[in-house]
């Protein structure tokens, strides 16, 4: 039979503590507050840029140049030939030079003119690149276009291709000066810098053929 016995609870004392150590009933959190400003910060404007195209005109101090050539189509001659049946390298620099006056020619500049006034736009530097030969009855084109110009000085690059099938044949380099009385370099008139500017900002995308007998627009 299960007994069941009872057991004797002593008397419960509370335990007091000291009252720094008491916990308030209600506690009060400590927050910072933080105070934002009541006016928007005005972010300042940037500057306004402008791009703007510098005229050259009448300057050749920040250098101009061409994209497109000028194009002029000759044919070989046979006294421009060699003991050995080709042209003379010699005659290669005729054929850049001439090149170069009919570009003068298309630009409004006659080396004529310019010879009649006492003073000269000369040849003073010309490099050539032999590639191939041409020879007689052979046709070619030279292109002829300014790269770049100072204040005396115009920079010029030729090319010659053999017609029909643009076989390349020279690549030359010039610089040509312009020359006061005295033979002295001197600054390009403002009147022949102003032409050259014209030319190459409405003229340097049209390639133009002369062929002695008229104008041919020629694609390469």
């Amino acid at each position: 039979m299960l007994r069941l016995q009872a057991f004797s609870i002593p008397d419960y004392n509370p335990v007091t503590f000291p009252s720094s150590c008491v916990i308030p009933k209600s506690l009060h959190l400590l927050r910072q507050s933080v105070s934002f400003p009541t006016t928007r910060t005005r972010l300042r404007p940037l500057p306004i840029v402008r791009i703007c195209s510098t005229s050259l005109a009448g300057d050749f101090g920040g250098g101009i140049g061409m994209s497109g050539f000028y194009v002029v189509e000759l044919k070989v001659r046979d006294y421009e030939l060699d003991q050995y049946g080709v042209v003379n390298n010699a005659v290669y620099a005729s054929y850049c030079q001439h090149g170069l006056y009919e570009l003068l020619e298309r630009v409004g500049m006659s080396a004529d003119a310019v010879a009649r006034t006492g003073e000269a736009f000369a040849l003073s530097e010309l490099s050539l690149k032999f590639i191939a030969p041409l020879k007689s009855g052979d046709k070619f084109v030279i292109k002829v276009r300014m790269t770049n110009s100072s204040a005396a000085r115009v920079y010029f690059d030729n090319f010659i291709f053999k017609l029909p099938n643009l076989e390349p044949i020279l690549e030359a380099k010039a610089t040509t000066v312009w020359l006061d009385k005295d033979y002295r370099p001197v600054r390009i008139p403002s009147e022949v810098t102003s032409k050259f500017v014209q030319f190459c900002r409405h003229k340097e995308s049209k390639c133009v053929v002369h062929n002695g007998v008229g104008a041919r627009s020629l694609r390469f």
